[in-house]
């Protein structure tokens, strides 16, 4: 069960797309929620903005340290640099496992769907994907969802670069805020 009182963790290294990350931010602050930034060293992590290095921002913690015991949901912001790097730390399979293996809310935008696949978390799922992504969903074993711009799976919601926004971010709370209902016996 989530607690949505504990914080949201987004999940970043340098090249993360700065407007969804900053996007996405704008909107867990405006739902009073509270968040916290893991990077795979802590300190200072830089995103990638149109076309050029974008602004740094300070991370809480360092991914090795990161528990998904101690969170409440997880975000996985768009970015190819980002996902390259993070695909290169084993902590990162461990984080979004431990996620999905206690069925925790896991939001996964644009190019950081490239994690799913290199942590092998994809087979058997339904994925919605960009275009470029189609193929090594496929390769993966994923149901790579063509027409749908975001696709929820369980504690798992799938959204490509273009559905990133202030509704897709409410999506993710509302999936959180479901699991911290308690069901009945």
């Amino acid at each position: 069960m989530a607690d949505e009182k504990l914080p949201i963790v987004i999940l970043a290294a340098a090249g993360f797309a700065e407007t969804t990350f900053t996007n996405t931010q704008k909107t867990l602050l405006a739902k009073g929620r509270a968040m916290k930034v893991v990077s795979p060293d802590g300190g200072l992590v830089q995103g990638w903005h149109a076309d050029s290095w974008g602004h740094h921002f300070m991370a809480d913690e360092a991914i090795g340290d990161a528990l998904a015991s101690d969170f409440c949901g997880l975000i996985l912001p768009d970015g190819a640099n980002s996902a390259k790097t993070l695909a290169e730390n084993p902590h990162t399979k461990r984080l979004i496992g431990a996620f999905l293996d206690a069925n925790q809310p896991v939001l996964v935008i644009g190019e950081a769907v490239n994690l799913l696949i290199t942590a092998e978390l994809v087979a058997g799922r339904r994925i919605a994907g960009d275009g470029e992504l189609g193929e090594a969903l496929n390769r993966a074993g994923a149901d790579w969802i063509v027409d749908e711009a975001v696709v929820t799976e369980g504690s798992l919601i799938t959204a490509t670069s273009e559905a990133a926004g202030a509704a897709l971010t409410e999506t993710f709370l509302a999936l959180i805020d479901e699991k911290s209902v308690p069901q009945a016996a």
